[in-house]
């Protein structure tokens, strides 16, 4: 049977000895040299397995002795300094009868260097063609929920050179698991020989989720394998309760040329749609959008996509209600000049407050927005809407209402409100005379008190603002951190590490002071203060994890060893961000760049931006286009587009968006703006039309910004007074355009 084993190789491990010289010193009278050399081989790990094969057929009863010990324990994933007391639990565990290895394996993972162990035998047993399948999955659970609750364990777990069917059942294992890294553990798992890893994965008796499929299927195509991927997701397919991979199969095929999967299954109407929209085949999707048996919502967001302005077929037993959303857009796109209007919109219960202030807003009435968000309370955001409308006299008419109103929390973030309005701008005086009444009374809420403080500074001093900031005269360093953070233009950790560093020489000295010597000691003592978190760096125990303020020093300051520490760190975590932001920053060392970007892409095989920034830093290229793994993922789409700035990716999701999805519709609204400035009005009318649609459909998102909807809004009603069939209908959209504050 093959052995199967886990065992990191030390990187200056020794060469192995020559068979002729291990049989003269493994079968010798010198003791110290027999130690010595048996110790030698068993560091090697694998690759000293064929020499201990071969020494073991000796006749020598000291050699194969030696031989049989070392290849036992290397089965059992011992190494030579590991615990007498985990030897004794391996070695029972290895004894113990098939139906009592579960009870047995639970024993050794409470050991704390039991995982390593364990996953050797998991991997052997999962070798085994004899062992039930349902019986690895279980003992494939217990290893599994005991390494996501030991993360010190991943890197080990996530670097062990296991079998196919091994990791096949720690895929199925993890499927179901509620963890946030679960996909970038899947594809760890599945980037060598994914097609087997698979096999072995739906094999387990209980389904695996779609995340895994969808997981297993990327990683497959980032190397290449997109017949593996597509199987893979056809086989998910089967088991999908919406048509979500029914959108990815069709992005694949299109996108890769490859010819479309055989399937017949529950979603085959809605994949042949999903195929039709994305080869922009218009007149095929319209029809197939007709069909009886399809979703309405789904029927009604092809159409819009296909740039038709007609509602599905209702025959079947298909049916809209009157009172739905997509219903009102319906009723009042069907009448020119071709967007839904206020009475349709307002007709909707199912649209919310805040749904149809956005809606009213998208209509170029953002007075009647104004009106419904105030009803609601929503006092700020309507101020804004009205300012940011060119509707000035209107925002301050309402803004000053509530400054005549009682001094409380809501005229504090009025002033605030007005302040950042006159700001943007450009009328500084205005800003510091509503923000110069906020820093009397302060601010409770310290999360509020950072951003006061940061836009504070663009027109006052910091002496100026320490009113506003008494936090830094609290006893507590907590107490203090909010004012820090919002007073030194660092990340808030820096800022508050050396605000509290220098205090701590003086407590008496003046905040003003300590400012001073914090800008001075990082703006120009680097080396310094690199020094001084050497230092504590060296005197620390502690494991850094991205949550430690250390961490964050080295990282900020550069310190020699911050790469293996953030290293460390992310495989601890599996958290990549810094590894990126390293990886991108020009600022580091080239090598330093790339060891940051190869540590990324261990922990996260399948993440398109890793690959596309390495593709550009080191000239390579990967098997298939760059924009095929995002296997028509929004969110991917965008990341992409904004590391390589290519609309290809784009351009294919933004066909088989789901208008209810606020990526989606930011696709959209990308392509359309692109579409509009490259002299296509047909192509971004179409796409903007479906995205406003699809801002209805989201409702408000709380980090879009009011304006940049408006700029969407925009550039629709630019695009349809460039296609305009009359000058009576261009006057339509450039009145639209005024109406807005755009001309």
């Amino acid at each position: 049977m093959k052995i199967l084993i886990f065992l990191l190789i030390i990187a200056n491990a020794l060469a192995l000895p020559s068979f002729e010289k291990a049989r003269e010193v493994l079968g010798s009278r010198e003791i110290n040299r027999r130690e010595a050399l048996t110790n030698e081989i068993w560091k090697a790990g694998r690759d000293a397995i064929p020499l201990l094969q071969k020494l073991a057929e000796e006749e020598n009863p000291e050699v194969f002795r030696r031989a049989l010990f070392v290849l036992q324990r290397l089965r059992m994933g011992l190494e030579p300094d590991s615990p007498a007391e985990l030897l004794k639990l391996a070695e029972a565990l290895n004894l113990v009868a098939p139906e009592f290895r579960l009870s047995k394996l639970a024993e050794l993972l409470e050991y704390p260097e039991g995982v390593r162990v364990a996953l050797v035998f998991l991997d052997g047993w999962a070798a085994d063609s004899k062992m039930p399948p349902e019986h690895i999955f279980k003992l494939s659970e217990l290893v599994t929920t005991v390494i996501l609750e030991r993360r010190s364990s991943w890197k080990n777990f996530l670097s062990a050179d296991l079998g196919t069917r091994c990791r096949g059942a720690l895929v199925a294992a993890l499927s179901w698991q509620d963890h946030p890294i679960k996909l970038q553990m899947i594809a760890i798992l599945a980037r060598k020989q994914t097609k087997k890893v698979f096999e072995m994965s739906v094999t387990c008796p209980d389904r695996i989720a779609i995340e895994a499929y969808l997981a297993m299927a990327r990683i497959a195509t980032v190397h290449g394998e997109l017949p593996v991927a597509l199987q893979i997701l056809a086989a998910g397919l089967h088991e999908d309760s919406s048509c979500d991979l029914a959108r990815a199969i069709a992005f694949l095929e299109v996108g890769s040329g490859l010819p479309a999967i055989r399937y017949d299954g529950n979603w085959i109407h809605e994949l042949n749609l999903f195929r039709a929209r994305a080869r922009r085949d218009f007149e095929e999707a319209l029809r197939l959008a007709s069909k009886p048996d399809l979703s309405p919502i789904l029927a009604y967001e092809s159409n819009l996509v296909s740039g038709s302005l007609t509602l599905p077929s209702t025959e079947g037993g298909a049916n809209f209600p009157a009172s739905s959303a997509l219903a009102a857009l319906h009723q009042s796109f069907s009448a020119l000049p071709g967007e839904p209007d206020i009475e349709a919109l307002t007709s909707s219960v199912l649209i919310d407050w805040s749904e149809l202030a956005r809606t009213l807003m998208n209509l170029a009435c953002p007075t009647e927005a104004a009106e419904k968000l105030s009803s609601e309370g929503q006092l700020l955001t309507a101020t804004s809407l009205l300012w940011r409308t060119n509707l000035r006299e209107e925002a301050l008419s309402l803004g000053g209402e509530v400054l005549d109103g009682p001094a409380d929390s809501l005229q504090t973030r009025m002033l605030l409100t007005l302040a950042s309005l006159h700001f943007e701008s450009g009328d500084r005086e205005k800003a510091r005379e509503f923000f110069g009444e906020v820093i009397t009374p302060g601010i409770q809420q310290d999360t509020r008190l950072q951003s006061a403080l940061k836009l504070g500074l663009n027109f006052f001093s910091r002496e100026e603002l320490l009113p506003l900031a008494s936090g830094l005269l609290g006893n507590q360093a907590y107490q203090r951190a909010p004012s820090i953070a919002g007073l030194l233009p660092y990340h808030p950790k820096v800022s508050t590490y050396w605000y509290e560093y220098f205090r701590e020489k003086d407590p008496n000295q003046s905040p003003l002071a300590i400012f001073k010597q914090v800008e001075d000691l990082l703006s120009n003592q680097h080396e310094q203060a690199q020094s001084i978190i050497a230092e504590q760096l060296a005197r620390s125990t502690k494991l850094f994890l991205p949550k430690d303020s250390l961490y964050h020093q080295a990282l900020f300051l550069r310190l020699p060893g911050a790469l293996e520490m953030i290293k460390d760190a992310a495989w601890y975590q599996l958290s990549i961000d810094d590894l990126f932001s390293i990886a991108r920053d020009n600022s580091w060392d080239l090598e330093a760049r790339k060891e940051a970007l190869v540590t990324a892409l261990k922990i996260d095989p399948a993440n398109v931006c890793l690959h596309s920034l390495n593709m550009k830093m080191n000239q390579v290229n990967l098997p298939v286009s760059s924009h095929l793994p995002t296997l028509g993922d929004p969110g991917l789409a965008l990341q992409l587009f904004a590391h390589t700035g290519k609309l290809e990716t784009i351009a294919l999701i933004s066909e088989l968006v789901d208008l209810r999805d606020h990526r989606g519709v930011r696709c959209l609204t990308v392509l359309g703006n692109a579409y509009l400035q490259s002299g296509q009005p047909v192509q971004a009318a179409r796409v903007l039309q479906a995205a406003i649609c699809g801002e209805v459909a989201t409702g408000p998102q709380p980090a879009t910004k009011i304006q940049s909807s408006l700029d969407n809004l925009a550039s629709y009603f630019e695009a349809r007074k460039l296609i305009s069939s009359s000058p009576t209908e261009e006057e339509i959209w450039i009145d639209r355009l005024i109406r807005i504050g755009y001309d």
